[in-house]
């Protein structure tokens, strides 16, 4: 093991990185490069000037450069599935990434193809050649230093946006760096993915300098068609190793739970054959969208509230098998030691997705903070706030950054499985639930699969090293086995 994780997860999510942004890459500077030539071809006062087809094709451009990345990912899931046939995964990963910098080089290799000395065209204009002549054989070779350059900063570029290919279960060392680094506070395995990254963005930099100087497209073509060997090879070896009939694809969120279950693959395989397949997502929102479009069997990361709103608001065919653990939700403070020295206008921190939004302040309204108006139920929000005696100021924001701004806030509500890597116990809490909460964990699947490898799924969740593993990670009583309850 190297720091908390195993020296071959860095190798992989290294060539998971390479082979994302290489082929998002290769897409986006063939398929950028080609707008790039419609674009000059028909601007005002262009070889084939068309006003319609250059406004048109330069507003498409434009609203794909202005669309975040983030937003995008989740936008184009219809094309990815249609492209790649899954929505998760590094290949699926690539349609977004390529669509995000489509439109950036279009506009990188227009602007390479303007550079073109007005003699060298006019040149060639007298000399009777015809427009295609003059791109490949004028406006190419004397935009090529450009377009190299313009191409390496588009590579540079999506590295940084691979960072975020863990919203659909990518990899790559960006979500190797957050389900680590970031969830589980481990700052030398993020310092190691920073020094990696840096070390290809270097590596692509010089790179790109080298083949702008010697304008050197054979070697260029060459090293490309490595790569595509290399990531076809991949692929083929990929497919090959995990093709079995004994298989359950199962969902799970990046951090700890990635640990417990990694010991349930061992109890799986040991015990029953049972191959287990994970897929981990750090979006909450994915793995049940995932497990609808059928890429996933089966997903282990959500209480029934949380999948309860999930229904409600998209209306999935979706249903638990069984239960998992209870972790219970606490409320801790580093400025206050007992309720009785909170201040009026105090700021306090809670998660901001949906369900634990709710459940963090129907945790407040339980211990007399607050009350919520009648009929909220489990899924309400600041909103529903009825009375705040203390004007508690409730800053709402990412469950996996509450534990850090404890220092800022005079209280916060912490999911459990931040707790271990923030340094807390369960017992520092000033409150939290009780055992009796409806937060238990489930195993969920779609409505009508009665997949039989569901029953030993649910006996590998339930059996003694994967509780052991659990108690272990979760320890002081800050996880309870809820098939139990």
């Amino acid at each position: 093991m190297l720091i908390n994780v195993p020296l071959h997860d860095f190798f992989t999510a290294t060539w998971q990185t390479i082979y994302m942004v290489f082929i998002a890459s290769f897409l986006s500077v063939v398929i950028g490069g080609l707008l790039g030539v419609v674009l000059f071809l028909t601007k005002p006062r262009g070889l084939k000037p068309n006003p319609g087809i250059y406004q048109v094709l330069g507003f498409v451009v434009n609203i794909g450069r202005s669309i975040p990345y983030i937003i995008l990912m989740i936008a184009v899931i219809p094309i990815t599935r249609m492209i790649v046939g899954t929505t998760i995964g590094t290949n699926a990963a690539i349609v977004p990434l390529a669509l995000a910098a489509i439109p950036v080089y279009a506009r990188i290799a227009e602007s390479a193809f303007n550079e073109v000395a007005a003699g060298a065209l006019d040149a060639a204009l007298s000399l009777g050649a015809s427009a295609k002549q003059i791109i490949r054989k004028v406006v190419i070779p004397e935009g090529l230093p450009s377009l190299i350059k313009g191409g390496t900063l588009t590579v540079i570029a999506l590295i940084g946006y691979s960072a975020m290919a863990g919203a659909v279960g990518g990899g790559g060392l960006g979500q190797l760096a957050i389900d680590y680094g970031y969830q589980q506070f481990d700052v030398a395995v993020m310092l190691i993915t920073v020094v990696v990254l840096v070390v290809i963005v270097q590596i692509v930099q010089w790179g790109g300098d080298w083949f702008a100087k010697h304008r050197s497209l054979k070697a260029l073509g060459f090293g490309s068609l490595v790569l595509w060997v290399v990531c076809i090879l991949s692929q083929l070896s990929f497919g090959v190793a995990t093709t079995t009939s004994d298989t359950l694809t199962v969902g799970i969120m990046s951090g700890t739970q990635q640990q417990i279950m990694a010991v349930a693959q061992r109890v799986a395989y040991k015990r029953y054959g049972l191959h287990l397949k994970l897929v981990a997502f750090n979006d909450y929102n994915m793995p049940n969208e995932a497990l609808v479009s059928g890429d996933i069997d089966a997903n282990i990361f959500q209480h029934v509230p949380f999948l309860d709103s999930q229904i409600k608001a998209h209306g999935y065919k979706i249903v638990p098998i069984a239960r998992t653990f209870m972790y219970p939700m606490g409320v801790f403070s580093s400025k206050i030691h007992t309720l009785s020295q909170l201040q009026n206008g105090a700021q306090v921190a809670i998660p901001n997705d949906p369900s634990n939004e709710g459940r963090a302040l129907r945790l407040f309204a339980k211990n007399g903070l607050i009350t919520l108006k009648p009929g909220v139920g489990i899924l309400g929000d600041v909103n529903d706030i009825l009375s705040n005696p203390h004007h508690l100021q409730f800053v709402l924001m990412n469950a996996a950054q509450v534990p850090r701004a404890l220092k800022d806030v005079t209280l916060a509500a912490i999911n459990n499985n931040y707790l271990k890597p923030a340094g807390l116990r369960l017992s520092q809490a000033l409150f939290h639930e009780g055992a009796n909460a409806p937060y238990g964990n489930i195993i969920a699947v779609r409505q009508g699969d009665h997949n039989p490898l569901f029953k030993e799924l649910i006996n590998v969740m339930h059996s003694q090293p994967v509780v052991q593993a659990v108690e272990k990670a979760y320890p002081h009583g800050a996880a309870i086995p809820a098939w139990k309850k």
